[in-house]
């Protein structure tokens, strides 16, 4: 397996974990309680895309720990 297929794998596997985290960290809480699913509900468009730069942003800083060992 080469260098380029590798890390693909592994930012696919990174990428499926973080993303499960962060549906289980959205979903966390009763179903029933109004006021935990508010906090959702009220983010906007410029919080996701917020949100998408932080990500990208871990992983620029992930990539160049990798690059360093």
């Amino acid at each position: 397996m080469n260098y380029r297929t590798k890390s693909l794998l592994v930012g696919v596997v990174a990428g499926a974990l973080l993303g499960g985290a962060f549906a289980w960290v959205a979903s966390d809480g009763d179903p029933d309680d109004q006021d935990a699913r508010v906090g959702l509900s009220q983010m906007g468009p410029s919080d996701y895309f917020q949100l998408g730069i932080s990500i990208l942003n871990l992983a620029r800083q992930f990539g160049s720990m990798v690059k360093k060992a």
